[in-house]
């Protein structure tokens, strides 16, 4: 306890959502700055916005590409908490079990990538045909 108050660093549960939210805020701005693929997630999330502006997607055509989006930035967030955990537990020393736990969350990500992939195919193909044929 002494040492928390030296150097002021929390090591308890946040007491205020205020705390909560700045922590969490905290997070996503280290993901941002620190994760390459974050931010080409997000470039490509404001491109598919864009490109589903311009077609005029409908209501739940919407709701699919928001889910869409919102499973890439989370699977993508969850790869680097794997990431940060295995090379904190194994002190950036090479490990079988981490290297598959790593290659595991991984594969999330391009799951929800193929997913992703199909789905915006679903909605985009048909509105750019129609817009080619007519």
């Amino acid at each position: 306890m002494l040492m928390a108050l030296k150097d002021k660093k929390q090591t308890e549960k946040n007491h205020t959502f205020k705390q909560s939210f700045v922590h969490a805020w905290s997070g996503v701005i280290r993901i941002f700055r620190e994760e390459r693929n974050m931010r080409i997630h997000s470039i490509w999330a404001v491109i598919v916005i864009l490109f589903a502006w311009g077609l005029r997607l409908t209501g739940p055509e919407w709701y699919w590409i928001i889910a869409c989006i919102g499973s890439m930035l989370v699977t993508e967030t969850f790869n680097t908490v794997a990431e940060n955990l295995v090379d904190l537990v194994t002190e950036k020393t090479y490990s079988e079990l981490g290297k598959h736990i790593k290659d595991m969350a991984a594969g999330a990500v391009l799951i929800a990538a193929c997913f992703s992939g199909i789905i915006g195919l679903c909605i985009f193909v048909p509105k750019i045909w129609m817009l080619l044929i007519h």
